[in-house]
């Protein structure tokens, strides 16, 4: 009889808890994000997370193809926010941009390193159908050489990935490679 009622209790538990807080880690170059069942409408109640990671050297580039979350002042009810390095980068909701609300409209973004999180967040009910996002992200080389000039002594070479510094005729790189001394 005990096992009934664990497994009843358990039941109860599962039917009246949310069913939200689903993260997916993404490792690919490039990928799609979308609120579930798009295009159709979203469900109320939800708390998606999608946290991105590239390789080191790379940024991620995100930019959205659709967008159409529910309207409320500061976007409090249903939004999508996406964070790098602990920052937020945006925080949206509606279709297009309001004095207190914004949309991504044709804007791209970009992480601050080489992760990224979009959450998406939908409360418990929505006055309107609304049919959420979509949304495409890639990986993008950082320019270590833009980003940092100060990296290298005299010469920047950018590349997949990476960077690599280089001397003057007369220069000898030092051992940290970015430093150059006078042979």
């Amino acid at each position: 009889m005990t096992e009934f009622r664990l497994l009843a209790a358990l039941l109860v538990w599962a039917i009246v808890s949310p069913c939200d807080g689903t993260s997916t880690e993404l490792t690919g170059l490039f990928g799609r994000i979308s609120s579930p069942g798009f295009p159709k409408p979203y469900s109320n109640d939800l708390t998606m997370n999608w946290n991105i990671k590239v390789p080191e050297g790379y940024r991620i580039k995100i930019y959205f193809t659709y967008f159409n979350l529910e309207l409320s002042y500061l976007c409090e009810y249903d939004y999508l926010k996406l964070s790098s390095k602990g920052t937020e980068v945006a925080h949206f909701c509606g279709k297009e941009s309001t004095d207190t609300e914004k949309a991504p409209g044709d804007s791209v973004f970009y992480s601050l390193d080489n992760k990224m999180s979009v959450t998406f967040k939908s409360d418990y009910s929505n006055e309107k159908e609304v049919t959420g996002f979509e949304a495409f992200y890639s990986a993008e080389d950082i320019n270590e050489c833009k980003e940092t000039p100060e990296s290298c002594d005299h010469f920047c070479h950018n590349h997949l990935g990476g960077f690599s510094c280089s001397c003057r005729v007369g220069f000898t790189l030092h051992s940290n490679k970015k430093i150059c001394t006078a042979q």
